[in-house]
């Protein structure tokens, strides 16, 4: 793996005489960080799209060692008297907005997404080679779209591969005849922000650190948009944990959807720097599609009161029909309202309220016929599109929600790398069922590699590391897949198998996730994919087990959508599968999975674990006053003792999944168990009393 870049700052002037800005930004600092490379996950990525080779044989695109990319970031300040909209910026002294350029002049607003890409570009061979030689910029941006005076922007640039070069020049151009320009050492490590989270309130900050060291150091100074906030930050450093928590208080709370930027500073003269939007959504746990019927009112009613009744907090659309139309409706609005359920939008709204927009949906996809492009250069040829599209969003959005970008399975795992940083939620769809199938149906000698549902783990571990410290989705599949026998059909997901995707997810650092999807054959006229919404037992299973598990993680909510990975050191018998998450100052929260499991094509095998102990050392900032564990039924007891610096658990059998919960806060537990019983508690006890349907 290849080391992450620092920054070496000075100012350099030039002349461009053909550009000329009437506002002075001044840069301050920038580094490349390249990929995380995950060569453990290698035997997962496999193609399976229709790219051949001379003798009809699919591609296996992903390989040993293969090269990677990564990304350069850039900060800088207006420092002119008016607002400041960057429309360019030089990389090695080239025009990236002449760079990366469109296939298709005809850039019109909703149409399909138009490929972009340097071998479009009309600029001399030269400054091409000099792009390609510093990693071959796939897209850019600069955020926000508008500077106010004073204010300070972040130039985000994805680049294919590592730099050949030891240094790389980034110019933005501020006047005529003068630029300012940050040159930077790309090999230089830097520390990162992993993990930034905002309180419900907007007045507090949750931020977590890692070190290019690998080891828990705290930084010296910590500053919000160039201010010293170290005195309101609580700061909490163990060498042992790789991960450093940073709780700040401000002293008013931030604007919702206004951009900040953090910096962390450290004895060794290393900084982290990230810029992200302020917003809280939650724990978001979604649904899409929905159920078909003939009144408008009573569909909608039906298809929302279930939703609801599974512990559902968002719609995410994808829902034809007469109940999608009556949702539109402000009847249909306060249906949602009524059931505390938020809805995704495709486009801003005066009169209904997005807990964030739908930028488009798998554009990787779309990248595999950009048949005019070099196979291995296709990956990220939609993405300047998509940038400008959020540009769109940004200007007729009053609220300035957050938006999402859901990233398919083309080009694995290169695609989750390249677009990652495009959007305020980075959004996958790691369906681990649809790899099976396609493993049993094109070559079930790989199957080993899909026996559990390691796919999902493996894709939220490297977004979460490409896209961080922004919040990750992740989708999981819920569909039977009722394709023409020649087609391979392969049946629903098992309630063990998603079960374990929500635990995985979680662990990975995910703090918003969907289903895909509700329709199915008995009410949907798409007769491919059955799903949760349906009659058969084995999807009546299914959606119960997802009602439960969303009970669970819910109750939890805030200690997830506050906390982020960590690697504290846990160990317990073989079969045992657990990590952890740092919740604050005050918790950490413990995801166990029981390993010794495999899925095939009948089901589900899982072996439970007889008389189960488990050791996590905790920080040392962290003294546990109290452990228990988070069910389907509530807070529950837990066998627990500290023990040399941490906590010795005997959890008995473990079954499927265990959620504990180590905390010095002595009113936690109650807490949390009166926000189950409040909010979750009746209707576990309905999903309870259906008879268990067998999974076929």
């Amino acid at each position: 793996m290849k080391t992450r870049a620092a920054v070496i700052l000075f100012v350099l002037f030039s002349a461009f005489a053909q550009i000329a800005w009437a506002q002075t930004p001044a840069p301050t600092s920038a580094e490349y960080r390249p990929d995380v490379q995950y060569p453990e996950y290698m035997p997962l990525w496999r193609e399976g799209w229709q790219w051949t080779d001379e003798n009809g044989d699919r591609v296996r695109y992903a390989y040993e060692g293969m090269p990677l990319g990564g990304y350069l970031f850039a900060t800088f300040r207006n420092t002119g008297s008016e607002a400041l909209e960057v429309k360019d910026v030089l990389m090695q002294g080239v025009s990236l907005a002449d760079a990366v350029a469109f296939e298709s002049q005809a850039k019109v607003p909703g149409m399909e997404a138009i490929p972009a890409s340097i071998k479009f570009s009309k600029l001399p061979a030269e400054q091409i080679d000099k792009l390609v030689e510093a990693g071959e910029p796939v897209w850019w941006k600069v955020e926000p779209t508008l500077i106010p005076p004073g204010g300070m922007g972040e130039v985000t640039i994805r680049l294919r591969r590592d730099p050949k070069v030891e240094s790389i020049r980034l110019s933005v151009p501020v006047a005529q005849n003068k630029t300012e320009a940050t040159e930077f050492q790309v090999a230089r490590r830097q520390p990162r922000f992993f993990s930034i989270n905002f309180s419900p309130s907007l007045d507090e900050v949750y931020a977590y650190l890692r070190h290019q060291s690998g080891k828990g150091i705290a930084p010296k100074r910590i500053l919000i948009d160039d201010l010293d906030v170290t005195e309101r930050s609580r700061i909490l450093a163990d060498e042992a944990v790789d991960t450093v928590p940073v709780i700040i208080k401000m002293d008013r709370p931030f604007e919702e959807g206004s951009y900040h930027f953090f910096t962390a500073e450290y004895e060794d003269g290393s900084i982290a720097q990230a810029c992200l939007g302020a917003w809280q959504v939650g724990l978001v746990y979604g649904m899409w599609g929905c159920t078909q019927g003939k009144d408008p009112e009573q569909t909608a009613r039906t298809y929302i009161t279930d939703l609801a009744a599974h512990n559902v907090n968002v719609f995410m659309i994808h829902c034809g029909g007469v109940a999608n139309e009556y949702l539109h409706t402000p009847e249909g609005q306060q249906l949602l309202e009524s059931h505390g359920i938020r809805r995704m939008m495709t486009w801003p709204s005066r009169d209904r309220d997005a807990i964030f927009y739908f930028l488009i949906d798998e554009p990787d996809a779309a990248d595999f016929t950009s048949k005019m492009l070099d196979p291995y250069k296709r990956i990220g040829s939609r993405a300047q599109y998509l940038v400008d599209r959020c540009k769109l969003f940004r200007r007729h959005d009053p609220k300035n929600r957050p938006i999402l970008l859901n990233i398919n399975n083309t080009f694995k795992p290169e695609n989750w790398y390249t677009y990652a940083q495009l959007t305020d939620i980075p959004c996958a769809d790691p369906y681990y069922q649809e790899g099976v199938q396609s493993v049993w149906a094109c070559d079930p000698t790989n199957m080993g590699a899909y026996l559990k549902p390691t796919y999902v783990y493996a894709v939220g571990e490297i977004y979460q590391s490409a896209g961080a410290p922004n919040p990750m989705h992740l989708i999981l599949h819920t569909c039977r897949f009722d394709f023409k026998p020649e087609e391979s059909p392969y049946r629903a997901p098992t309630p063990e198998e998603k079960r374990i995707e929500v635990y995985y997810s979680l662990a990975a650092g995910a703090k918003q996730l969907s289903y895909w999807w509700y329709s199915a054959t008995d009410n949907y006229p798409d007769s491919r994919y059955y799903g949760v919404g349906g009659s058969a037992p084995e999807m009546k299973a299914l959606w119960k087990e997802i009602g439960l598990v969303g009970a669970e993680v819910r109750t939890l909510a805030e200690q997830v959508t506050l906390g982020c990975p960590a690697g504290l050191s846990i160990k317990g018998p073989r079969m045992i599968w657990a990590r952890s998450l740092l919740a604050g100052e005050d918790t950490v929260v413990i995801l166990v999975v029981n390993d010794n499991m495999a899925s095939d094509r009948v089901g589900t095998v899982i072996r439970p674990i007889d008389n189960a102990k488990l050791t996590v050392q905790t920080p040392a900032w962290l003294k546990p006053a109290a452990a228990f564990e988070i069910t389907c039924e509530g807070t529950r007891d837990v066998s627990w003792q500290a023990a040399d610096g941490g906590v010795r658990f005997d959890l008995g059998t473990v079954n499927v999944t265990r959620l504990l919960v180590i905390t010095k806060d002595t009113g936690l537990r109650d807490r949390l168990q009166h926000l189950y019983q409040k909010d979750f508690a009746a209707n576990v006890q309905k999903l309870l009393a259906q008879s268990a349907a067998p999974t076929k």
